[in-house]
């Protein structure tokens, strides 16, 4: 096939010439970064005349973009097509997706995550849903240059066909993501379990909330079979899959043993079978196809009007999602309450409470061996109580403990401030190769009540 001179010179222009390999990809990454900024302005630059010379104007006055007589865009090689696309910053590509049908379609195609994947465009972020007052605000943390970005995600005004969001601004449901899990899926961010301000006769008490990040579009998914708060909630391919935790609707708010998973592609959740043990407040992640949930409470401190003591679960259950049935349970070597834990390539790292003071873990999954790994810079003794949560990510090869709710007394105190009962966004990151623990930026201030933390690569 012979490409129209037009398009022959303008790909000659781009300084990002397509390769047959992605070796030749990696040795051109490697310059020096003001070289790699000119190019890059560069490509883009020479993309913006290709679409030109392959879109034309009805009208003057039009907005749309018409493909002209001659199609010279369908003249154009699929693969090229794709090499193009697949090279564009994350900013362009929401503009990539209104062009045309067939960019869309390709943009949303699995195989173009992956293979943005593996070129090493894709950014990681970390992005912090949390409460305001009475408005849900959002952050997000740029690992690149180490600073906080806030973000306006959830918009409080009502526009068209998002009528549901403005359920979730509420001065009385100013926690209605207190009690959610993030999942991440490629560049979309599931937040399962968010609560409306009423209840909807067609989704329910609870309802799951899908951010995509490449779109910066917020969309409605259906909610979850059994309406649950403190469940354990992780990702296995493009599967979401939920366990334990306590019924939502219930007065009693016991322990629940029921499993359910999400499919995407068809917007449903289906059970699964329940657990071995009763578990509320656990954690979940997957490490090689397996589900972990992790430590958690028998019950609740409140059955019904009497109090309860808080019995702590020193154990963890297995779910292979292959075969679909759960494993031999594995006791916990962490002693206390397990609070928050993370994934870096095969290993566990679990935050652990007792009582004053926090203790820091690693399981590896292959040799299951348990190590104690030095704990974080956190003055002790530390007031621990429902007020305080912690929330735990990685990035590569990093692990992130964020202060998303509570105070720390003794930590104020210590940089100068005496005042009590201040709440501070703590962020520490351990570095899992050298060992070591750094702080990074605290959370902005508009994060007050934030729930759920997640890193998205985009």
């Amino acid at each position: 096939m012979v490409l129209p001179f037009e398009c022959c010179t303008q790909l000659e222009a781009m300084e990002t010439t397509l390769s047959t390999s992605d070796a030749a990809f990696v040795k051109r990454s490697s310059l020096n970064s003001k070289s790699n900024n000119s190019k890059r302005e560069g490509s883009r630059r020479a993309f913006r005349r290709l679409m030109k010379a392959c879109w034309a104007h009805s009208h003057p006055n039009a907005c749309t973009f018409r493909p002209i007589d001659n199609g010279l865009l369908h003249l154009l090689p699929d693969d090229v097509l794709f090499e193009c696309l697949v090279r564009l910053p994350r900013a362009s590509l929401q503009n990539a997706m209104l062009v045309c049908q067939k960019w869309r379609s390709i943009v949303q195609a699995p195989d173009f995550y992956e293979h943005r994947h593996r070129i090493g465009v894709l950014e990681p972020l970390l992005f912090v849903f949390g409460g305001s007052g009475s408005v849900l605000s959002s952050a997000i943390y740029c690992t690149r240059i180490g600073k906080w970005l806030c973000a306006s995600l959830f918009s409080p005004q009502v526009v068209p066909g998002k009528e549901w969001l403005a359920d979730h601004h509420n001065l009385d449901h100013a926690h209605s993501l207190l009690h959610t899990q993030p999942v991440v899926l490629n560049h979309r961010i599931f937040i399962v379990g968010a609560i409306p301000s009423h209840n909807s006769e067609i989704w329910g008490p609870d309802s799951t909330i899908m951010y995509d990040s490449w779109t910066k579009t917020l969309s409605r998914r259906a909610p979850m079979l059994l309406p649950r708060r403190k469940f354990a909630c992780c990702s296995i391919g493009s599967r979401i899959l939920v366990a334990g935790g306590s019924n939502r609707c219930g007065l009693s708010r016991d322990a629940l043993m029921e499993a359910e998973e999400y499919i995407t592609e068809e917007n449903v959740w289906k059970p699964l079978p329940n657990m071995p043990h009763r578990r509320y407040g656990c954690l979940g992640v997957a490490v090689g196809g397996i589900f972990y949930v992790i430590g958690g409470l028998k019950s609740s401190s409140v059955i019904g009007l009497c109090m309860q003591p808080y019995t702590y679960i020193n154990s963890m259950d297995s779910f292979d999602s292959k075969t679909n049935t759960w494993q031999k349970t594995k006791p916990l070597r962490t002693g206390g309450c397990v609070i928050a834990c993370t994934v870096v390539d095969s290993c566990i790292y679990m935050l652990s409470s007792h009582a004053v003071e926090l203790s820091f873990w690693k399981y590896d999954t292959q040799q299951d061996t348990w190590t104690r790994v030095r704990a974080p810079p956190i003055p002790s003794p530390l007031r621990l109580d429902n007020r305080l949560k912690f929330s735990c990510v990685s990035v590569d090869t990093s692990v992130y403990i964020i202060q998303v709710t509570g105070s720390i007394d003794d930590l104020l105190r210590r940089s100068g401030r005496h005042t009590r009962g201040l709440k501070e966004g703590l962020m520490l990151i351990y570095d899992t190769v050298k060992q070591e623990w750094s702080r990074a930026p605290d959370l902005p201030s508009n994060i007050k009540n934030g729930a759920a933390c997640a890193v998205a690569y985009c």
